[in-house]
């Protein structure tokens, strides 16, 4: 493959500024992309992943990846979770997540996540991406770059497999998996709870890998214990759909925690996918920053289809 720990110190454009719907970008080289995604037969997979190297850089006190379902939900300690951010001290030793898919449709994503000197947790900003190695047997390496500082791939190589729910019950018996915790948050911010149980084997086919990644999207817009499960608006009719619905509602969740930039840059790349209700928001925020022009691009883009969009660009044509 291209060498992941490449670098272009020059690069005047951040990563996160170039990643567009869902398409990787090219660095050094490489593919790159703001997240791994991969689609989920419907009952339980475990998702397996166990990190290779562990490279946080300066200005990084913590970091691992994020794992959000869509269409489904994490199994974690008797809770049915949206995501959850599974940190360098569970990845080191190796861990199991287990994924429950409800339509034929579901996915998950995963996509970098680190804590600043600050103490606070970030995604979703700045120089962050993965290179993607599809490996022979259906397994995968992702090398990843958190934000801060140049694009480096090799702070954080993780190892990735999904084991289908008829395989499960055996496969999790793996002493290593199954006595690691999983921190919701790092240690240093939340104690670590247990790794959920095996649950049942029933028979499923193996889940697919899709060979375009989503967009950055925030599943760490809040820790695992504020992403209980809700129902989606609507189905996805494909993967590209779900993406955009994903970036939404996790844009949206950026918003509500006050974080403006990075539910612009979210609400944007969903709009760009085609999501009509990431449309009429983004114009929202849009006005309210002051920017008139933007609100009624995307708002006229919307409008068709989205009552709200339509309504909303009636009021501000009226006001002008």
């Amino acid at each position: 493959m291209n060498d992941p720990g490449a670098r272009l110190p020059d690069e005047p454009v951040s990563l996160d500024q170039r990643y567009t719907a869902a398409d990787p970008i090219e660095w050094c080289g490489a593919a790159v992309y703001p997240m791994y995604t991969e689609t989920l037969a419907v009952g339980t997979t475990a998702v397996r992943l166990r990190a290779v190297s562990v490279m946080p850089p300066a200005g990084v006190s913590g970091l691992g990846l994020g794992l959000t379902v869509q269409d489904g939900h994490v199994d974690l300690d008797g809770r049915s979770l949206v995501g959850v951010d599974i940190w360098s001290d569970a990845l080191t030793e190796g861990v199991d997540i287990s994924v429950t898919a409800n339509a034929p449709q579901a996915l998950f994503t995963l996509t970098p996540v680190w804590v600043a000197e600050s103490g606070t947790q970030q995604s979703w900003t700045g120089n962050y991406g993965m290179v993607v190695d599809l490996l022979p047997g259906g397994s995968s390496t992702l090398w990843c770059s958190t934000g801060p500082g140049t694009p480096d791939f090799n702070e954080l190589v993780v190892e990735l497999t999904t084991i289908p729910s008829a395989e499960v019950s055996i496969a999790a018996t793996a002493p290593a998996l199954v006595t690691m915790p999983l921190t919701v948050l790092p240690p240093a911010m939340a104690p670590a709870v247990p790794a959920p149980p095996a649950p049942a084997p029933a028979p499923a086919p193996a889940p697919t890998i899709s060979t375009a990644p989503a967009t950055p999207l925030p599943t760490h817009a809040a820790d695992a214990t504020d992403r209980t499960e809700a129902a989606s608006p609507m189905p996805a009719a494909d993967t590209g759909q779900g993406i955009g619905r994903a970036l939404y509602e996790l844009g949206t969740a950026m918003r509500e925690r006050g974080d403006h930039d990075s539910a612009r840059t979210l609400l944007t790349q969903a709009a760009e996918a085609g999501h009509r209700g990431a449309a009429h928001d983004l114009g929202a925020l849009l006005l309210d920053a002051g920017d008139r022009a933007g609100a009624e691009k995307w708002w006229k883009a919307a409008a068709p289809d989205d009552p709200r969009a339509a309504t909303s660009l009636s009021e501000l044509t009226q006001r002008a």
